[in-house]
């Protein structure tokens, strides 16, 4: 009897926000695949990725929403790796079934992604994995500014506000550009953290960057404010 030929998971980053963004590699898997696998923050609740992408989905593929809740890694990882885990016997199922699976994640894959944990309980089970790369919500932010991240002998360094305080406030003393990403974790303790450093002039927030709804920011203000979720701020000590 011929053994069945197992499927492929592909990773696919789909960019910050506008679907032209997306690699021609990603199109081409996204076309290509028997199923779409959607991860929402909570069941029920529409995924920005899989709008970003949906443009290149044909309607024959098949869509499954797996749940990815947003719980602290720090707090309750636990739960969160029994989540990962039933997600990753689902997807493996599929790859058993010979399925070839695409799952869609904002920005890059690698960057601040649940699909990277999802990825390694896969790769640990011998599956067929590939990543595609995204571009970052930073990258983006710099190119739609024509604001170079870094030049020279400059440093660069990458934060998110889900981290601890001193963690926060070692990579804005240690760089001369610093990204600050999940910055609706913590809007109000990024501002004081600016202000104490006398770099209220130093920084700019993009919001829902590549969408109808995109602002961009340079006042203080509004980083004590209610900020949007998809929001990332760049900070240039150097102007």
């Amino acid at each position: 009897m011929e053994q069945k030929t197992k499927g492929k998971l592909y990773g696919i980053g789909v960019g910050p926000g506008d679907p032209e963004l997306l690699t021609v590699k990603a199109v081409k898997a996204i076309e290509s695949a028997d199923i779409i696998i959607s991860p929402t923050k909570k069941m029920g609740k529409p995924s920005i990725a899989l709008r970003i992408a949906d443009r290149y989905i044909k309607p024959e593929t098949e869509l499954v929403v797996m749940d990815f809740p947003m719980l602290s890694l720090s707090e309750e990882r636990d739960k969160l790796e029994a989540q990962w885990g039933e997600n990753a016997d689902r997807i493996q199922q599929m790859l058993d079934d010979g399925k070839t699976a695409v799952f869609l994640t904002l920005g890059d894959p690698m960057v601040y992604s649940t699909y990277s944990y999802v990825m390694k309980f896969l790769l640990d089970r011998g599956m067929a994995v590939e990543t595609i790369s995204g571009v970052p919500s930073f990258c983006s932010l710099a190119a739609h500014l024509n604001v170079p991240l870094t030049q020279g002998e400059e440093s660069l360094g990458i934060v998110g506000m889900t981290q601890p305080e001193a963690e926060v406030n070692a990579v804005l003393d240690a760089h001369q550009n610093i990204v600050v990403m999940k910055v609706s974790a913590d809007a109000k303790g990024l501002a004081e953290a600016l202000r104490k450093r006398h770099l209220e002039q130093n920084f700019v927030m993009i919001s829902n960057i590549g969408m109808a709804n995109e602002k961009i920011t340079r006042n203080i203000e509004d980083l004590e404010g209610k900020v949007p979720y998809l929001s990332t701020v760049l900070i240039k000590k150097q102007k």
